[in-house]
């Protein structure tokens, strides 16, 4: 069984369409998936180039509705069978997907019609840029030399580009600078795309606007409440532990996380509590520990 897809699914249409359907279908899947547009998808255009080629063709298209893919299979040749047994009924080279590109109203046409010359078109530019994690708490303004190419020329040119990096800015978010990509015909250019990678904070977690911290405390301080010593961002704080902590509580300090960018307002910065129960005790603590904990059920205190 043929692991290719349907033709017709591929470039989602059904199989009455016309002529000017499956063109139009092709149209939009080749500006999606062209290898030289961002986000282009080589497989995917070359697939959709193959499903074009045979549906275009009256012909071809007439051998691929009554045999599919299995155009050249030898059971079915002979009187009445398939008049193309052995051999590609397409003419087109599937392992490579070699493509014709002669003719009115081939390849050549629609992809002049399409893309009009986008060898020569601008490409955008990716760069990384790695940053420390009070950068992106603080913001910052850095300098990328770059090497960008000249398609009208083919060669490279040296510039410097200040990327301001906004506070609050999450790890492998991007930066869109406009006009700063390649250079094509009359001067256009595209666009340069700085994605951010920010290292890892240390005293707490971030996920997203968020910070979390995490305290240990141990089980009397949990039931007569405590204080603790937090670090935020901006600084060490002490915080109050309220009687009756149980494990896994969240306290929420309030506007004390991370930059929103964009905003004047901050994320929050949780304290995920963990109790800790003593492995070893005295006698003495032993002895205390029971007498509380009978105490404690003629009181209710445990539910």
């Amino acid at each position: 069984m043929s692991s290719k897809r349907d033709y017709y699914e591929v470039l989602g249409v059904a199989k009455g369409a016309s002529q000017e359907e499956i063109k139009k279908a092709f149209k939009k899947a080749a500006l999606k998936y062209h290898p030289d547009r961002e986000g282009g998808d080589e497989q995917k255009f070359k697939e959709a180039g193959e499903a074009y080629e045979v549906l275009s063709d009256e012909q071809k298209r007439a051998a691929y509705d009554q045999f599919g893919h299995a155009a050249g299979a030898a059971n079915a040749g002979g009187p009445g069978g398939n008049p193309y047994a052995g051999g590609n009924p397409f003419g087109g080279g599937f392992d490579g997907v070699q493509f014709d590109f002669s003719g009115a109203g081939g390849f050549g046409d629609i992809f002049s019609e399409i893309f009009g010359g986008m060898r020569n078109r601008p490409r955008d530019v990716q760069v990384a840029l790695a940053i420390d994690f009070d950068e992106a708490v603080a913001g910052t303004t850095r300098e990328l030399n770059l090497r960008v190419m000249d398609r009208t020329t083919g060669e490279r040119k040296g510039e410097t580009v200040k990327v301001k990096i906004p506070a609050g800015i999450d790890n492998g978010q991007s930066i869109r600078m406009a006009g700063k990509g390649e250079y094509g015909q009359g001067g256009a250019r595209g666009d340069l795309y700085v994605e951010v990678h920010v290292r890892e904070p240390k005293g707490f977690e971030r996920h997203g606007s968020s910070l979390v911290s995490r305290i240990t405390i141990d089980m009397i301080d949990a039931a007569l409440g405590t204080e603790v010593d937090i670090k935020t961002l901006e600084g060490e704080i002490t915080i109050k532990v309220p009687a009756g902590t149980q494990p896994g509580k969240n306290l929420k300090l309030s506007g004390k996380g991370m930059p929103i960018p964009g905003t004047h307002r901050h994320g929050d910065h949780l304290v995920e509590v963990t109790i800790e129960v003593p492995q070893k005790l005295s006698h003495k603590q032993k002895q205390a520990l029971e007498e509380f904990q009978k105490a404690s059920k003629k009181k209710g205190f445990f539910k």
